[in-house]
């Protein structure tokens, strides 16, 4: 196939994709007052914040915001399928599975992460912001809460994602075979210190969320490995 062959393939996925998106962005859009109490669900444990519009356009534009991001999650499959599709012919036939295996399980982590976000990791974090100072009313605009829930959504689902980069470059043989064994220490540090930050000051909120990510430490330098050996 040639080059501008290729050209015009992924010119027609992404019209696809973008084409999937829109449609789904206009669903969310007018099922807005359905999702706008799930997107309110990590205030449910605290009744001390209000949230507010600042301006006459910012409940279109939270809409908005709610509506594509609502988007991207649901299209997610499909432009997954698109990528695999492209690269799939370029990709030699005996690795193909671990390719395939590869997409999938990335996404299936990106979603875990976000979920684990939405239902633990930014629940106490709001419930320790909302109870920090008590000197004025806590009024959050929607804009600002919606951007710094979504921020926190990817932050967590790109973490997530340590397993699969840990087994790419152990693949790729870029770092020592023992590199991640002999880093433990700072890590499990990295791990405790992002955990404090991101939960109220109490020893259960921190173990809530240090556990799942050193596990996702743990699964990650087993990849690394396994990966290492099948180089």
């Amino acid at each position: 196939m040639e080059l501008s062959e290729h050209f015009q393939e992924l010119r027609s996925r992404l019209l696809i994709s973008l084409a999937c998106f829109a449609v789904a962005a206009s669903g969310a859009f007018y099922l807005f007052p359905y999702l706008w109490p799930i997107v309110k669900y990590p205030l449910m444990g605290t009744e001390l914040v209000t949230l507010i519009n600042l301006s006459p356009a910012e409940g279109i534009s939270v809409n908005l915001l709610v509506a594509c991001m609502t988007a991207a999650l649901a299209t997610s499959p499909v432009f997954l399928y698109h990528v695999y599709a492209f690269a799939a012919p370029a990709v030699p036939r005996e690795r193909k599975s671990t390719f395939l295996f590869s997409i999938f399980s990335a996404s299936f982590l990106f979603l875990a992460g976000a979920a684990f976000a939405f239902f633990f990791a930014i629940p106490f974090l709001f419930a320790f912001l909302s109870g920090y100072s008590n000197a004025a009313v806590q009024m959050w605009s929607q804009t600002s809460y919606v951007s710094f829930l979504f921020r926190f959504e990817v932050l967590f689902a790109v973490l997530f994602q340590m397993p699969v980069a840990a087994a790419f470059l152990g693949r790729t043989g870029l770092l020592a075979k023992d590199f991640l064994q002999r880093h433990f220490r700072v890590i499990i540090f990295l791990t405790a210190l992002f955990s404090a930050v991101v939960t109220p000051p109490d020893l259960l909120s921190l173990f809530w969320i240090a556990l799942p990510m050193l596990l996702l430490y743990g699964i990650s330098l087993i990849t690394y490995r396994l990966a290492w050996r099948a180089r």
